[in-house]
């Protein structure tokens, strides 16, 4: 897919704040030797959080401490954080230093060129929260929910692994739910197919989720699990 440029980054020293030119291999073998993943080379995240445990991703961690409130709730996966706006970057990563939660790390990066770096069948669970609608038709082709790469992200995960939607806007969460359940290899696991979920597995709001619910607009939530090899 192309790449969007992004806005620099302005000097910021994290402990959690990864750089994505310095990610580690898995293989080291496949690399030259340089111990470097390279766009074809998945990332060894179990190197960079310096814990062997399954990975957890939300993309478009925004203002919210969501994926906080997750990692201290359920602090025995390893979680990142993948961001575009250099300005949101550094809010969220202070907040992660606020609260000292060791188990996450950040990406200031398109999460297309994340998704290429994680190896297949080792994602645990992905969050996606109020994702930009792109309302205006000839804007649908920059829709995060689109069936080539829900596909792509079935690969990613593990058998039992997550995914987890939530919009505010009934046409986006009308499209979504088409190409959800056109997906063999997801089960929607709150309801029959064809419903959305009545609630989301973690209770944790967003600021965005607080403002709609305070206006008395509907949230769309989305809970599938990838099948494994016996149910598909």
């Amino acid at each position: 897919m192309p790449r969007a440029a992004l806005r620099r980054l302005a000097a910021f020293e994290s402990p959690f704040l990864l750089e994505h030119d310095a990610l580690p291999a898995i293989d080291k073998s496949a690399d030259g030797g340089s111990g470097i993943a390279d766009e074809d080379t998945p990332v060894d995240w179990a190197e960079l959080f310096e814990q062997d445990r399954h990975l957890r991703v939300e993309v478009g961690v925004g203002n919210s401490p969501f994926l906080i409130e997750v990692a201290k709730f359920e602090p025995e996966f390893n979680y990142l954080g993948i961001e575009y706006s250099a300005k949101r970057v550094h809010k969220f990563l202070r907040k992660v230093g606020r609260e000292g939660v060791e188990n996450i790390r950040m990406l200031h990066q398109n999460s297309d060129q994340v998704f290429g770096r994680i190896a297949p069948g080792t994602l645990d669970h992905l969050f996606v929260n109020f994702p930009d609608p792109w309302r205006k038709a000839r804007h649908r082709r920059k829709r995060f929910i689109r069936k080539e790469r829900m596909l792509f992200i079935c690969e990613l995960l593990r058998p039992g692994g997550g995914f987890s939607l939530k919009t505010d806007a009934p046409a986006y969460a009308r499209e979504a739910l088409e190409v959800l359940e056109s997906i063999e290899q997801l089960e929607n696991i709150d309801n029959d197919r064809g419903e959305l979920a009545s609630k989301p597995i973690y209770p944790f709001q967003t600021p965005y989720e607080e403002r709609f619910r305070r206006e008395g607009k509907p949230i769309h939530y989305f809970e599938y699990r990838k099948r494994s090899a016996e149910e598909a």
